[in-house]
């Protein structure tokens, strides 16, 4: 914008108006032609460049809401659980779960999404019947024949990701969160007898005679009485220490593949901690 003109400024610019009026009535006035050499040729019309848009993500919006179905198996396997037992019972099976999520698009990056997911979900935490020991324990007296019955978690967690997506297929996601997870079932104990280190994976209730190791409900059951469970006279009983809930550590990485001609549709392969290891996918969809 120019500067505006001050009253001091206007008798200089007056006089040299005055000035200029004077030399142009004393110059003739006329058009010289100009050669077609000199006639300057208009300026190229430059073709307008498209805006770049973004080579991947799921869609331009910046803001989006989805759903996913996720399928995993869980383990918590003997190398895990020997830290702190001298005997233990692997766990392996299964969890599944629902969530919802939030994914908001990076301003900095087209490519990189901020997520939130809020799931809920169910998961068997069940092991095979046998002895369980911890360590800096006496084998011979605190060796327990431990049976999960229809244990699980009934679990809601929240959780913050990074999606970074690489091309209109393949990305990869990261994050972590926590949750809570309501115990379901029992956790029943019988004390084993002539149990040593060396022999825990054979030892067993006196009250067991299946050949081969091992123990039946049949066995089992008819010494849960409530009397004092000893080494020389076993009695089952209820593991009366089992909290009704339990946090939920969640830590997850995984990879995601997108189908373009079907907008919005996605796979993911994921692994990580849920209170238990575990290796899974899901199906999503978001719009």
């Amino acid at each position: 914008m120019p500067r505006r003109l001050t009253i001091a400024a206007l008798p200089p610019l007056f006089v040299l108006t005055l000035a200029a009026d004077a030399r142009a009535k004393t110059v003739p006035y006329y058009v010289e032609e100009a050669s077609p050499e000199d006639v300057a040729a208009p300026p190229a019309q430059e073709t307008p460049v498209a805006a770049e848009e973004p080579t991947a993500g799921p869609a331009p919006d910046a803001l989006q809401f989805g759903g996913a179905f996720r399928s995993r198996w869980v383990t918590l396997p003997h190398w895990f659980l020997d830290t702190f037992t001298k005997s233990n019972q692997a766990i392996s099976s299964y969890a599944v779960a629902f969530e919802g999520f939030r994914r908001k698009r990076d301003p900095d990056n087209p490519n990189r999404f901020w997520e939130v997911s809020l799931a809920l979900g169910y998961q068997k935490m069940s092991a095979p019947d046998g002895n369980w020991l911890a360590k800096n324990h006496d084998a011979a007296i605190d060796t327990d024949w431990v049976q999960l019955k229809n244990t699980a978690f009934w679990t809601i967690d929240l959780a913050f990701l990074q999606r970074q997506y690489f091309n209109q297929v393949f990305g990869i996601h990261y994050g972590a969160g926590w949750g809570l997870a309501i115990i379901q079932g029992d956790v029943l104990r019988t004390k084993s007898y002539g149990c040593t280190d060396k022999n825990l994976d054979t030892c067993r209730p006196k009250v067991c005679t299946k050949p081969g190791g091992g123990c039946t409900e049949a066995e089992l059951q008819p010494t849960q009485t409530g009397q004092k469970s000893t080494v020389d006279d076993p009695h089952r009983y209820k593991e009366g220490s089992v909290p009704g809930a339990v946090l939920i550590v969640n830590l997850v990485a995984g990879f995601d593949f997108r189908i373009p001609q079907t907008k919005g549709l996605e796979f993911r392969l994921e692994g990580g901690f849920y209170d238990a290891f575990f290796i899974g996918g899901a199906v999503a969809y978001s719009h």
